[in-house]
């Protein structure tokens, strides 16, 4: 049963089916890519279910090329696809593939990954596979993957949720917190191996993302001797980005460091229309607002550390991460009153300059003891990391109708945070088919955030605070958890039972009214996963 997929206002879907030229079969997992027709980037990607189907959603107005793809037959093209905005749906019909008879003298079979991967609890994402990969961000690589979307802003959502935890090599990272969507936009694509989209999370997950995790697994170079890289990327809009990794291994011990820059401009324009209604349902007033909008970011992410292997079965790692963002951000409001008659009321401007300033230092410290029995290991590591953010917005009020004094207000907001985290992973294989896992994972995180408001008295001439706007806000939270985890598979079937316990204690002081709030909970939580394994290459669950 196909679903109908309903696009946003003045974007298009794009669709088709593609079969086998000569049986007129579907072709089944080919790769389509939506190409800009200027300059042959990347727009979309999709690839065909087992009907020959795929869909390609929210498609700009412009002019495209359509790429088909799939080993063992001639690449195909389809030139001069228009979209204008004003169809909501396009369907190519039915897309031959002739199969790619060349005759080659010698054959060399190599062992790829696939792009896909399913296992009980997860889809895993092989981004090697991705032609993004090459040139690409993080965020880059995350619009390709399907149930996940990246927005203008860089903001991430799963399955329409931007309540969604994002890991690094399974942990959390204080780097994935307010500032995730400059460090996806900074973080390259070719330092990524994998990224695994867990909608149903096993007891070893913290249950805090609704909508599930993204776990981004990022490569570790084995290779010995010197290794290194630079990439740049140039867009439109003065958009820019660098990396420069570097990476020495003599043998034992793996050092490892790199540094990436991004900068930005965004330029937004916005209005608001507003009708007030009074008790009879006729108009009363209206309300006009027209914003413009011109932001400055320029972001910058460091990373150092060290590898070392004392022998075959123990190991050890230091690393450090440091981010700095700043943006400097201007805002001009036009605000219109008029009254039922449409007679001006009220007309002023509201004007913003609003620089922020974010800084984050973390370290991870870790050791990892490998038994005899393949897979058989445990691993401690513990994360610290202390940020500050400075938000300092200046604001006036010129009024043009009735005319009167302009009136300035300011709001600082101060955020200071320290966040901790002490993890043991431990896992036994029992046998082939099954394993257990168990652990421990606690967090220990507080947070100091100072609200400052005041505004200009004309009677004084000087600024007064604001206490409406004031306020100091403490808050210190600790989670400690344990859980074990069961997975097995039987011929065609799996499963993974598990179980988490957590306690929970939360203290929050309102400093400013000296108001005290205490939560302290202890949950289990249960988790079960059942999988069908239909063919080599598809998984049910």
């Amino acid at each position: 049963m196909a679903l109908p997929v309903m696009s946003q206002p003045g974007k298009t879907n794009i669709s088709a089916t593609v079969v086998d030229k000569i049986s007129h079969q579907a072709i089944e997992f080919v790769t389509v890519v939506l190409l800009n027709q200027k300059d042959s980037t990347t727009v979309k990607a999709a690839i065909t279910d087992k009907k020959g189907k795929f869909i390609i959603t929210d498609i700009l107005p412009g002019n495209y090329i359509m790429q088909y793809s799939y080993i063992g037959y001639s690449n195909s093209y389809a030139q001069h696809i228009s979209v204008t905005g004003q169809q909501q749906n396009i369907n190519l019909g039915m897309v031959d593939m002739s199969s790619d008879t060349k005759k080659l003298n010698e054959v060399v079979v190599t062992s790829t990954k696939t792009t896909l991967n399913t296992a009980i609890d997860r889809k895993v994402y092989n981004v090697d596979q991705d032609i993004m990969s090459k040139s690409g961000a993080a965020s880059d690589i995350l619009k390709n993957i399907p149930s996940v979307e990246v927005d203008i802003d860089g903001q991430v959502s799963l399955r329409g949720s931007s309540n969604v935890m994002i890991l690094i090599n399974g942990k959390l990272s204080p780097l994935m917190g307010k500032t995730r969507a400059e460090v996806l936009q900074s973080l390259p694509a070719n330092s990524i191996e994998r990224i695994e989209v867990i909608t149903n999370p096993s007891a070893r997950y913290r249950p805090d993302g609704t909508s599930g995790i993204i776990n981004i697994v990022l490569k570790k170079n084995t290779k010995l001797g010197w290794n290194g890289s630079v990439t740049a990327n140039a867009g439109n809009n003065d958009r820019y980005s660098g990396n420069v990794s570097l990476n020495y291994n003599p043998g034992k011990i793996n050092l490892f460091g790199s540094y990436s820059l991004r900068k930005d401009s965004r330029n937004r324009t916005n209005k608001i229309d507003r009708v007030y209604f009074d008790s009879t349902g006729k108009p009363a007033s209206y309300y006009n607002e027209y914003n413009v909008s011109k932001l400055r970011p320029v972001s910058n992410v460091a990373n150092l550390g060290m590898d070392y292997s004392l022998n075959d079965h123990n190991s050890f790692g230091i690393s450090g991460n440091y981010y700095y963002r700043k943006l400097i951000k201007h805002d001009i409001v036009n605000k219109f009153t008029n009254s039922d008659q449409q007679i001006l009321i009220e007309n002023y401007d509201r004007l913003r300059y609003y620089p922020e300033y974010e800084r984050q230092i973390n370290g991870t410290v870790f050791f990892e003891h490998k038994f005899k029995k393949d897979d058989h290991e445990i691993r401690v590591e513990f994360n610290s990391s202390k940020s500050d953010e400075l938000e300092d917005n200046h604001y006036w009020d010129v009024y043009k109708t009735p005319v009167r004094p302009t009136a300035y207000d300011n709001t600082r907001i101060k955020q200071a945070d320290n966040e901790n985290q002490l993890t043991i992973d431990y896992t036994l294989p029992i046998n082939e088919s099954s394993k257990l896992e168990a652990g421990y994972d606690g967090s220990f995180n507080k947070k100091n955030m100072d609200f400052y408001g005041e505004y200009y008295d004309t009677t004084q001439a000087k600024f007064i605070k604001d206490l409406t706007k004031s306020n100091q806000f403490l808050y210190k939270e600790n989670i400690q958890a344990i859980y074990i985890t069961y997975e097995k598979s039987y011929k065609k079937f799996g499963y993974a039972a598990g179980l988490r316990a957590e306690q929970v204690n939360i203290n929050g002081n309102l400093v400013t009214l000296d108001s005290l709030i205490k939560n302290n909970y202890f949950k289990i939580y249960p988790t079960l996963h059942l999988s069908y394994k239909l063919s080599d290459a598809k998984n049910c669950s």
